[in-house]
């Protein structure tokens, strides 16, 4: 049976936590299932273990793909592409289906026993969603077709439109709004100076209108809009995402003659990948960037820099250990958060703060003399100071500080890293609850780089 390289426990952990499944079976007449998550079988309603295969020899068990996918066909692609992404229609126990999206690999024994290996999220309401767009584009289409031969019947058809809906003739400056327009929004855009209403409106999120604003110049001018996502404001006083799709009728010569917004909720999606993606982004003990994002987020940062002078600083708790085992991890983690609270509110937005290890932390400064940069440096050893276990108020904690100036000391966030780490365990070195900035004389002082490369 094929070994998964990824320990199982940890990577079904994850995958069931991203609300996907894996699965890995036999290239053979059933395809034998050897693996598959929990997240899995609860996609399709089944219990761990409670079917072996996805086909018997009589019908289909689980997949439900028209026209059948050839699984034989479908090896010999992966064998020349290694990677394939497919849609897979899932049979569930009770009858019910659910479409997946598989991302899917062959992989080969030594004996030669193939398996296919894929992991697949459930996008049965995107394919839904989908649907719904196209049926309801193509009926925009199809009432574009019928303008000119019935006027009548295309309001008619606006009108029956579930989905809020705006018609603007830039010829006679007539809007028309469709009831569920007025009935999400509870308002009438009057025709007079119609962009310049919608900018100084509340329909619109004050902080989506610049884009709102400039999607729809773009769109009259013949291009398409750039994220066409945004939050208007709801009869019940709340703002609500929302896509919108614009289809601009021209006359011969190119110039506009009507616009029509087809006005789609998404509020309920949008939140949802927002969430995933503030997972995927943060310490989930802390809120604070993780590692990975905090060092995509410096040396973007960097490369966008125009001359300014700024900051890293490493920072460590100084013997944590001790922490966790005079008081229990419990207590250690309560550290953490209330240390990570504090840095946070010592700084101002637009400064980066991560957790990039257990007890280990960076900020990097944007645009702040060395002046500035030392004077925060003595506020963090304040801060140390007023941190301790909830159950002993008299227990000393306390932080090395190492500082890495941009450019001086390095043009990239490994370059800087290096520097003020070397000068934080300077700054332990010297008895530590100190903190210390990277100069020249400290460069001896530094690590085996490959050591560290864990933590860069």
């Amino acid at each position: 049976m094929y070994k998964m390289a990824v320990d199982k426990l940890n990577l079904e952990s994850i995958v069931n936590y991203l609300g996907g499944g894996i699965l890995c079976c036999k290239n053979n007449s059933v395809l034998t299932i050897v693996y598959a998550s929990s997240s899995f079988y609860k996609m399709i309603g089944y219990e761990d273990g409670e079917i072996t295969a996805l086909f018997d020899y009589n019908q289909n068990l689980v997949l439900g793909n028209s026209p059948p996918i050839d699984w034989r066909r479908l090896a010999v692609s992966l064998k020349k592409s290694n990677f394939i992404e497919l849609e897979l229609k899932l049979i569930k126990k009770d009858g019910h289906h659910i479409w997946t999206n598989c991302h899917m690999r062959l992989m080969t024994e030594e004996d030669g026993t193939e398996y296919f290996c894929g992991i697949m999220s459930d996008i049965t309401l995107k394919r839904r969603l989908r649907k719904e767009q196209r049926e309801q584009l193509k009926a925009i289409k199809r009432t574009e077709r019928e303008l000119a031969a019935s006027e009548e019947r295309y309001r008619i058809i606006m009108e029956q439109a579930a989905d809020p809906i705006c018609d603007y003739n830039f010829k006679t400056q007539e809007l028309y709004c469709s009831p569920p327009f007025k009935e999400k929004f509870g308002i009438d855009v009057g025709v007079d100076g119609l962009l310049e209403q919608l900018y100084h409106s509340d329909l619109v999120y004050n902080d989506d209108k610049s884009h709102f604003m400039s999607d729809l110049y773009g769109i009259i001018d013949g291009t398409s809009a750039k994220n066409p996502e945004y939050r208007f404001k709801n009869t019940d006083g709340n703002y609500r995402w929302y896509r919108v799709r614009c289809t601009v009728i021209r006359d011969k010569k190119g110039e506009p003659l009507r616009m029509i917004a087809f006005i789609t909720d998404i509020d309920k999606q949008k939140k949802e990948n927002m969430s995933l993606k503030e997972k995927a982004e943060h310490d989930l003990l802390t809120g604070l960037y993780n590692r990975m994002t905090t060092i995509a987020l410096i040396n973007k940062a960097i490369s966008q820099s125009s001359g300014s002078s700024h900051a890293l600083l490493v920072i460590d708790i100084d013997n944590f250990k001790n922490v966790n085992d005079s008081h229990g991890h419990l207590a250690g983690d309560e550290v953490i958060v209330d240390i990570s609270t504090k840095i946070k509110n010592q700084f101002r937005e637009g400064d980066i703060i991560g957790r990039i290890g257990g007890d280990e932390f960076v900020v990097f400064l944007k645009d702040i003399p060395l002046l500035g940069v030392k004077k925060k440096c003595e506020i963090l050893q304040g801060l140390f100071h007023s941190v301790h276990p909830k159950d002993d108020q008299y227990y000393k904690v306390s932080g090395s500080v190492g500082v890495a100036v941009y450019p001086r000391d390095g043009k990239s966030y490994r370059e800087l890293f290096l520097k003020a780490d070397t000068a934080m365990y300077a700054a332990k070195g010297e008895g530590k609850d100190a903190y210390c900035i990277y100069s020249e004389e400290l460069r001896n002082v530094g690590h085996d780089i490959e050591k560290y490369d864990h933590r860069i």
